[in-house]
């Protein structure tokens, strides 16, 4: 829409009356006008004034030659409408393409020429500004492409690629020096392939890139283990504090030595009663996330990177406005990362989801042994687990647990907590789908 508005008008014929040769002829030229500026160039065709009809903008008749002239003019300014009307929709046409049009210059094939890394970058730029895709995932995007560009310098000597010189190999090679140089793992190389992927399948759209190799680009994902992080695991092995248990965690919190201890049991407490919210998120959890006065959470999730929103209840609140008179961190809830931090750099949020994690295991460790009757070593994890046990057994759907828990599926719900569902089905059979429509056996005649 925005090249046809900015073109003015159709190209136009003028006599150019400043050169004429020894003949007495004038030659003509070809313009075209786009955003007040012209583009312009000269023809093979050479007429006298009187020969030249201006306003029907052909060489006329009386002219021996005008018949061929015409048709010289015609064949000129119909190749220059025809790249017009074939330049890329999504593109703006600039003054600088058009003159190269109109001097017969311009290559469709320059496109296939353009750096590929660009055409990624203004894909996921195009992406985000349509709110196709969040920041978090543009931001990520763009890192992963500035290490696609090291990748190209390093191994090709320049940091850019053509799309026509885009192949499959060349991600193969991405690959292996992920894994060889950076010690990547599948799951890291995978999120910075995307962007390539998408890329390629926007040039074969475009037909800057032969589909099959667009295709092939698009096969590369490396696999992945199954097997999930301590955090992330969803075990069918479901380790909880009951209700009893819960309460000696909490009769310790005044009890222990340590002020940090304490702030390690504050993200206990609040993991269990936002709905489980994974370590993860307690890590990156934001207080623009958080409106206190609506009782509202609204975060993209680490694992997933999908939006997610629960009602927060008092206790969580409570917690959280203990937190915002400590001033710990202008940003982070729970100042576990410093405020500057880059979220999109996932290798070193990795590191820090780690590193921030250990203290933690120690203490609740210990905080376990202090309850006395854990079979188990008592985690951050286990606040979503314990979370999740109480509300199937308070008798909340199932459904609706899942949404609370941010599982992909209720199936995964049910999977994973099959065995604490019986008890709440029986509740139900028994209260809610006690139905009486039997005979009355006792006057039944044999």
């Amino acid at each position: 829409m925005g090249r046809v508005k900015s073109l003015s008008n159709s190209g136009s014929f003028v006599l150019r009356k400043d050169n004429q040769n020894a003949k007495g002829e004038y030659q003509v030229y070809i313009q075209y006008s786009l955003d007040r500026k012209i583009a312009k160039d000269k023809t093979d065709v050479w007429v006298k004034e009187k020969e030249w009809n201006d306003k029907a903008q052909k060489v006329r008749s009386v002219h021996p030659q005008s018949v061929r002239l015409n048709k010289i003019l015609d064949k000129k300014k119909n190749d220059i409408d025809a790249l017009i009307l074939d330049f890329p929709s999504e593109k703006r046409l600039t003054i600088d393409v058009l003159r190269s049009m109109v001097r017969g210059e311009y290559n469709v094939n320059e496109e296939k020429n353009q750096d590929f890394v660009q055409l990624a970058v203004d894909n996921l730029e195009a992406l985000y500004k349509t709110e196709k895709i969040g920041i978090s995932v543009r931001d990520n995007g763009l890192n992963g492409l500035k290490l696609f560009r090291t990748f190209l310098l390093e191994e090709l000597g320049e940091d850019s690629i053509s799309v026509a010189d885009m192949t499959e190999d060349i991600v193969d090679s991405y690959i292996i020096w992920r894994k060889n140089k950076r010690n990547n793992i599948n799951a890291t190389i995978n999120k910075t392939l995307t962007p390539l992927m998408k890329a390629a399948k926007l040039a074969a759209r475009k037909g800057l890139m032969e589909a099959s190799v667009a295709d092939a680009i698009s096969e590369k994902y490396l696999p992945i283990k199954t097997k999930l992080s301590d955090e992330d695991a969803e075990d069918e092995d479901v380790r909880y504090l009951t209700k009893e248990q819960l309460s000696k965690f909490v009769a310790l919190y005044n009890v222990v030595k340590y002020p940090r201890t304490r702030e390690y049991m504050d993200m206990f407490l609040f993991a269990f009663h936002a709905c489980g919210l994974r370590f993860s998120d307690i890590l990156t959890l934001q207080w623009m996330h958080v409106d206190l006065e609506k009782h509202k959470l609204k975060k993209v999730l680490y694992k997933g990177q999908v939006p997610h929103e629960i009602t927060l209840n008092d206790a969580a609140l409570k917690i959280l406005e203990q937190w915002k008179m400590k001033k710990r961190s202008n940003r982070f809830v729970f100042a576990l990362l410093p405020d500057d931090f880059n979220l999109a750099d996932e290798e070193e949020l990795k590191r820090m989801r780690i590193n921030k994690n250990t203290p933690i295991k120690v203490s609740l460790k210990a905080l376990g042994h202090k309850i006395g009757d854990l079979s188990f070593n008592l985690t951050m994890h286990v606040a979503r687990h314990t979370f999740a046990v109480f509300a199937l057994n308070n008798g909340v759907d199932v459904h609706k647990v899942s949404r609370l828990l941010a599982h992909s599926s209720v199936m995964v719900t049910e999977k994973v907590y099959a065995k604490f569902l019986p008890e709440t089905l029986q509740k139900e059979v028994e209260t809610k789908l006690n139905f009486d429509f039997t005979p009355d056996y006792n006057t039944a005649v044999d």
